[in-house]
């Protein structure tokens, strides 16, 4: 069985926990993803947030004006103040089975790959998906194969 080290996204992209929700957002968008996991000055993994915790606190721009609680204002929101935590993570040398299991159980999309208290990438729903569909061979049979050298 493959290991997340072959399969997952890398490297990683990461928010420190004083970003803005704002400059989040953007950054979620300009990178086509869903999820930031966040670090702190010592780029250790601390917490993690979603497009959708994003949203339910404000879904626009015009939004972030409004006030999140008395005295700060949801622009001014660093992402340390709604990060998820603690966070499920997997190691490089976890199988993807057992990341796959791990996102059923607690019904999420994907997971910081951690090493040392380090985020060294990501593997999600899309990067098994992926193993599965280059996995199987045209007669249904699974012949596991590594991705190209450029993800590794």
């Amino acid at each position: 069985m493959d290991s997340v080290r072959v399969w997952m996204s890398a490297p990683p992209v990461v928010a420190r926990e004083t970003m803005t929700l704002p400059l989040a957002r953007q950054l979620l968008a300009e990178q086509n993803i869903r999820r930031l996991p966040v670090v702190n000055e010592r780029n250790e993994l601390v917490g993690i947030v979603t497009e959708g915790d994003i949203n339910r606190i404000s879904d626009t721009p015009e939004g972030d004006q409004a006030e999140y609680r008395p005295g700060v204002r949801i622009r001014d929101l660093p992402l340390r103040e709604f990060m998820r935590r603690p966070v499920l993570t997997v190691t490089p040398s976890t199988c993807l089975r057992e990341a796959a299991q791990l996102m059923i159980t607690h019904h999420i999309h994907g997971v910081p790959v951690v090493l040392e208290k380090q985020v060294v990438g990501v593997i999600t729903v899309s990067d098994l998906l992926r193993w599965m569909v280059e996995s199987e061979t045209e007669d249904g049979i699974v012949s596991v194969s590594p991705p190209s050298a450029a993800r590794d």
